[in-house]
This record gives structure tokens, sequence and C-alpha cells, in this order.
């Protein structure tokens, strides 16, 4: 048995139109209710917040995943990266008001001690050093656009999809910087121990991705 873990969701359904299109049992994936463990044939499914699936890969209790890059790479555990599956596609940017995006037309030095307001913070941090940019971060789970407007940061750091919920809030995106995906990952483990039987599995997936991203 194959075990995949897969996150709660919106990301769900994506991941139900990849496995089914690949010939894997999905019908009761499409209505798990509240079952967090769906076995179906000779795969079994985890249901997992969406920041929990890379460490159920990591640490053994599935097999492969598909999980969002945003969500991997802010992790920070080492995957096996099998495949981009070209779903869930937006991109990660640092957002806020006019009067923000003027401080990144100058120099690097301008920001300095910028305050940035996320949940990415992992991301957000490792992205300002790229630019040799020290920055102040403000963690927050939820509803980022509001911290420019009370005070608490300069501009955020977010995932943006179509930048409606931006413009809701008075802000525009400063600067594009991460895409991001779902994508197809493995633990080096499983990789090492069970890639004959992960093989034809993961082939599947390719060849559905493929011939879907071409119509």
């Amino acid at each position: 048995m194959l075990t995949f873990a897969l996150p709660t969701g919106r990301s769900l359904e994506s991941c139900i139109e990849i496995l089914g299109g690949a010939g894997l049992p999905v019908e009761k994936l499409k209505s798990p209710g509240r079952n967090l463990v769906i076995d179906e044939g000779s795969f079994r499914y985890l249901l997992s917040k969406p920041s929990d699936v890379p460490a159920m890969v990591h640490y053994g209790a599935a097999d492969l995943a598909i999980a969002g890059s945003d969500v991997i790479e802010e992790s920070g555990i080492s995957l096996v990266e099998l495949l981009d599956t070209q779903r869930g596609k937006c991109f990660m940017a640092v957002a806020g008001t006019k009067e923000a995006a003027m401080k990144f037309n100058g120099k690097a030095c301008s920001l300095m001690g910028l305050r940035v307001a996320t949940k990415y913070t992992r991301i957000a941090e490792n992205t300002f050093n790229s630019w040799g940019v020290q920055i102040k971060i403000l963690k927050l789970n939820g509803s980022v656009e509001l911290a420019p407007a009370l005070g608490l940061s300069d501009c955020i750091f977010d995932i943006v999809e179509t930048g409606g919920t931006l413009r809701a809030n008075g802000l525009m995106v400063i600067k594009e910087t991460v895409p991001v995906s779902l994508r197809l990952v493995a633990g080096s483990g499983s990789v090492q121990l069970r890639w004959r039987s992960m093989f034809g599995v993961v082939s599947s997936i390719e060849n559905y991705v493929k011939e879907a991203n071409k119509k």
C-alpha cells in the first residue's frame, strides 16, 4: 500500500483531479466527511493541514505528497521534488501602499529595518536577505492585509493569486518574488526504499499532468 499525504482545503480538489486523472481510485476521497485517513484500493490518503504535509512525508508517515511549494519552502524540510503539477499557480510578493512602494525604488539601505507582516517568516527573511536587507518581521497567521492600515507594518509578504484582496485593502503588488504551485514530493527514505513500488504511480501522474497541460 502506498500512502499519500494531501492538504485539506482548496488544494484538495486539484489533488483529486491529478490522482483521478492518473488512474488512482478517488471516489471516497471526493466525499471524505470527517475522515482524515482514507483507504481506497492499494492506496491510503492522509488528509492534513497544508503546513503539516511536508512533515508527514519527511517522518515517514506517507510515501508521497502533493503540497504547495510555498508550504514546502516555509517548512525548511528537505524533500525530493518529483513533479511540478502546474496546479494552484500563484506567486509570493511584497505588497503595500503606494507610499511603501516608493521605498523600493531606491537603494537597499532605504529598506533596512522595514517592518514586514507575514505568515511566511522563513521565506520572507530569506528573500530580503538575498537583497542584502535586514527586516523586522511581524508574524501573523491571517488577515495580513490589515497590518499596514493598522500601523503594524510597512508592507506585507504573502501569496497573491488575483490581487483582489490586496486592492480591496488599498494595497498593491510592489515586487513579485517566488512562483508557487502544487508539487509532487517524496521523502528521501521512501525514494531509496520504495522507489520500485512508487515508480509506476509517479509515472502515471507525470504523464497525466503533461497531457492535461497541453490542453
